[in-house]
Formats: C-alpha cells, structure tokens, sequence
C-alpha cells in the first residue's frame, strides 16, 4: 500500500502515528500481540477516566479524526464500481448511482479507534442486508472480505455485521468528503475504526475467516471495542 502511486500523501494524523507504526511493526509478532493487549487495555482505561466514553454530542465536522495511513486514493466516481462477488448466487457490479438508489438509512453513531479517538457523527448510506439480499448468499458463506481503492483490506464475519448492522455510508454529516473514506464507507458500529474500511471497491463473500491486514499484523482479529484478542 505504501508504495501506491495512485494515494495523495499526508493524510490527517499520518505523521504522527506512522512512527509509532514502525516502533511497533519491529516487534516480533510473539511480542507484538501481548503487547498490543496492553496498550489497548491501558487506553481504555484513560477513555473512562478522562471521559471519553461519556461523550454523546456530535463532533464538529471539522474536529473528526480522520487517519489515512498511507494516504488518500485518487477516485474517479464516474467509473467507481462496487464488485460484490465469491460464493453468492448473483455477483454485482454496482455504480454509486445503483447504490444510492436502494434502500437507505441514516444513522448517529460512534466509531472508536484502536488509539483513544472517538467520532460521533450521523452516517447517511446503504445497509449491507440490502445488496446481500440482492447477491444471495451461499449457505457455505461464513465471512466477508472489503478491499478497498487504497488497497487496503479488513474482515468480517457476517454473523458480527449482522449482529451490528452493518452498512456502507456515502455521505458524513450530509457531505461526501473523500477523506472520510467517501464515496463508500464501511460503517460497523461497535467495532474498532480499522474494521470501517474506507473507499470500498469490492465485497467478496468466503468460507472461513481469513486475516484482514491489521489481524495479521497484530490487532484483535474480529475488533470488537474492547476486545483484547
């Protein structure tokens, strides 16, 4: 992803946390693991004590935190497509337009991130029951995998997006702000902020329940708020 041609560089808090990215990364991952439990049992911890969780109000538009790691894609929205495909009975190729056209809903609701951040915003999108009814599920379908316009990827179990109604948000506050992860958005409340993908280009149905890519590095593979591992 690094490496992407196609991504503006410097995205919002990039510089900050990147070099505690690399401190991290040089942790053997027998390492990496016991101490990333740490770290997000001690951040827990300090969201109770300075408040954090207590927060209902709306965060201002421009005070979200936004973290685009390795920057922000190039998008094209005419040509932008939504694949649906793997074990499903119908495989899609979806514009925005189709998108936007199905069944919407608009949501308040908070997204924490993995390092202490929480965003309170209204999320206006489609839920992910509207085009798994569309593509029919096989009965062998455990999972799903989002990849992403930054080549990005992150799992999910379809019982857990079921379980939190899922959805993918194509505007925030009423805008479509590409650096939130517009034009499509994986909005999954009650898990992590590396769980809400963004910029989401194709949905691939699957058995099992493969690594996503910060599971594979060393964050709780299904990033339940809480979770340890």
């Amino acid at each position: 992803m690094a490496n992407n041609p196609r991504l503006k560089r410097g995205g919002k808090n990039s510089r900050m946390v990147r070099p505690a990215y690399y401190v991290w990364i040089a942790f053997p991952h027998f390492l990496r693991r016991p101490l990333t439990s740490l770290g997000i049992m001690a951040i827990l911890g300090l969201k109770k004590i300075v408040g954090t969780n207590r927060r209902t109000s709306l965060s201002p538009l421009k005070k979200l935190e936004v973290l685009s790691f390795w920057g922000v894609p190039e998008i094209d929205a005419a040509n932008y497509r939504l694949e649906v495909t793997g074990l499903v009975e119908n495989p899609l190729s979806l514009t925005l337009g189709d998108v936007r056209e199905l069944p919407g809903v608009e949501r308040t609701t908070h997204m924490d991130c993995v390092g202490g951040a929480r965003n309170i915003w209204t999320l206006r999108g489609v839920p992910l029951k509207e085009i798994f009814d569309r593509a029919g599920i096989s009965e062998d379908a455990e999972s799903v995998v989002f990849r992403c316009a930054d080549d990005y990827y992150t799992t999910h179990r379809l019982s857990d997006l079921e379980e939190y109604d899922a959805f993918l948000a194509y505007e925030v506050a009423g805008e479509d702000i590409r650096e939130l992860g517009i034009p499509l958005r994986l909005a999954v409340p009650g898990t992590y902020g590396y769980k809400w993908a963004k910029w989401v280009t194709s949905i691939e149905i699957v058995a099992g329940f493969p690594d996503g890519y910060w599971d594979r590095l060393g964050l709780p593979k299904r990033g339940r708020v809480g979770d340890i591992w």
